[in-house]
């Protein structure tokens, strides 16, 4: 069922809110890769294996969201 698929997916994410993360991959803003930020919001993802992640460094909260090969925790 969806709600088990969604059980299941949530399950996986390694990431939460508040968790410190390196960027590693970030195309919209190179100027990023290599800081460090927080997970702002996880989105659960029904198709794909990875969550995405808003994030934000210090004051700015990233354009778009990253996927957790695009992000490395703390």
């Amino acid at each position: 069922s969806l709600f088990n698929q969604k059980l299941s997916n949530m399950a996986k994410s390694k990431l939460k809110v508040g968790d410190r993360v390196k960027i590693v991959v970030n195309e919209l803003q190179p100027q990023y890769v290599g800081k460090e930020g927080i997970i702002k919001k996880v989105y659960t993802s029904f198709y794909k294996e990875s969550n995405l992640y808003r994030v934000q460094v210090g004051s700015v909260t990233l354009r778009g969201v990253a996927q957790e090969s695009d992000i490395e925790a703390l």
